[in-house]
């Protein structure tokens, strides 16, 4: 159903109502609705509303100089930032000086090894 032309009713309600709800329910919309023949589906058609030149406004344009929201410069220095955050973790060199294991220890595994990889081994006997 439309959010825009769907007043807060249920759609069990509408669908108790149905002989009744396009004046009640969408009197402002051109919404179209129907039931397929086993009666299972609600079928909505629900075309944009045109709305007339006079109701609209134009974009404003935002002077980058004066506007105090984000800059494109802020943005950067703001993803700048959180790589920094990343610079602080530890690297694989010191996880495996720190645990006694190699490096190989630390890098990913593929996804090429990982289904290769042999899910149910047979017990030992």
């Amino acid at each position: 159903m439309s959010s825009i032309c769907y007043h807060g009713h249920s759609l069990k309600e509408v669908y108790f109502a149905f002989g009744n709800f396009h004046q009640e329910v969408f009197a402002n919309c051109k919404v179209e609705l129907a039931m397929t023949s086993d009666g299972k589906t609600i079928v909505c058609y629900h075309p944009s509303v045109d709305i007339p030149y006079e109701h609209t406004k134009p974009i404003p344009q935002l002077d980058p100089v004066t506007y105090k929201e984000e800059t494109h410069d802020q943005v950067l220095k703001s993803k700048l930032e959180e790589k920094e955050v990343y610079k602080n973790e530890p690297t694989i060199e010191t996880l495996s000086k720190m645990f006694y294991t190699t490096k190989h220890r630390w890098y990913p595994v593929g996804q090429y090894h990982t289904r290769r990889k042999k899910t149910s081994t047979p017990k030992d006997r």
